[in-house]
């Protein structure tokens, strides 16, 4: 390793970064060099952010520099510091699996399934294929299908693979199940008085695209141009009841070279005992894990917009968070990821402790 010297100015040069302390620390103080059980040299630094704050720990390593800005305790350097060599250490071991774990979550990823609802089974595909080319500028077109109950289309404009089909069902979605779920969507009043209403749907599927973004995009152009047909009453999936004029929405997003995240990606809320918790439903699909906030103590807005944050930086960036980091959007704000089972979406999500 290179000298205490040599490495206080790496210390000093890494917490300048935008993206840490954001700037050069008031002061900054070597303590102790020792070497972990498993050799791993380490070299402790005390550092204040201004005159007046208290000595916070940083570590430079075989295993790189890093600070979680916590207060230095010189009782337990040591240990503290081997937490962060230890942190270090698990943080280089993810990224090294990070390319193999991305493939085999796309295998997984980029199936895109949901349901149209329609006041009655009055469909037909050639009304749908005709909006879908005015929208888009895309011609559908399916030499298979003998009927227009079920149509496959082959659209390589979202991959050479990728498919697109739309099934006609003349009967509600099963159990009640959308007029359950319309209830979850704080955005529209009358979303279940509306489900209610539904006699028929549609099951759309987008399946085959290289890029789960991909195909993604192509399942809200196909959901967005399915509800402007007049007797389209809603759009049913990610366990939540869409109105025709959100869809709207999104599709202008893509048409202003948006990826229309909110369109695949549920932002759920709901109130607890001890306070508010936030959840995605979507991100799945994407190849990503599903976030959720639990009973923070913040208003609802101000947490629908901070998981909208995360969830677009996590798909904007490609980014996989895993068990045990931490996250933030200023150089203060830590706040740690834990893997678990699920509280209000299906199998695990990363819980970020608010």
């Amino acid at each position: 390793m290179r000298t205490p010297e040599e490495e206080k100015q790496a210390v000093i040069e890494w917490l300048e970064h935008p993206s840490e302390l954001g700037k050069k620390p008031y002061a900054i103080e070597f303590t102790k060099q020792f070497t972990t059980d498993d050799g791993i040299e380490c070299l402790i630094f005390k550092y204040k952010k201004s005159i007046m704050s208290p000595w916070l720990l940083a570590i430079a390593s075989e295993s790189g520099i890093f600070s979680e800005q916590n207060k230095y305790d010189p009782s337990t350097e040591v240990e503290d510091a081997v937490k962060l060599v230890e942190f270090l250490k698990q943080f280089w071991k993810n990224k090294a699996a990070e390319a193999g774990e991305k493939e085999e979550r796309a295998k997984e990823a980029g199936r895109f399934v949901g349901f149209v609802l329609l006041e009655n089974s009055d469909w037909t595909c050639h009304g749908f294929e005709k909006q879908f080319k005015e929208d888009w500028g895309i011609e559908l077109s399916d030499n298979e299908s003998k009927d227009d109950i079920t149509k496959v289309y082959m659209v390589p404009e979202a991959g050479p693979k990728t498919m697109l089909a739309v099934s006609l069902v003349p009967a509600p979605v099963p159990k009640g199940e959308a007029d359950f779920f319309a209830q979850f969507n704080f955005m529209w009043k009358d979303a279940v008085e509306v489900t209610k209403t539904h006699k028929a749907h549609l099951i759309v599927t987008v399946f085959g695209a290289d890029d789960p973004k991909e195909g993604g995009v192509l399942y809200v152009k196909a959901i967005a141009s399915l509800c402007r047909d007049a007797n389209t009453l809603g759009a049913y999936y990610n366990d939540v009841v869409f109105e025709p004029k959100f869809m709207f929405a999104m599709a202008d997003m893509i048409k202003a070279g948006q990826f229309p995240l909110m369109g695949l990606v549920w932002f759920g809320l709901g109130r607890s005992v001890n306070g508010v918790s936030a959840y995605t439903c979507g991100l799945r699909k994407l190849g990503k894990d599903e976030i959720e906030i639990l009973d923070a103590n913040e208003q609802p807005s101000e947490l629908h917009n901070f998981i909208m944050c995360v969830a677009g930086y996590v798909v904007d960036q490609d980014v996989i968070l895993h068990d045990g980091e931490t996250i933030g959007f200023s150089n203060e704000q830590r706040l740690k990821i834990v893997k678990s089972e699920g509280v209000n979406v299906k199998g695990d999500s990363l819980k970020i402790l608010y």
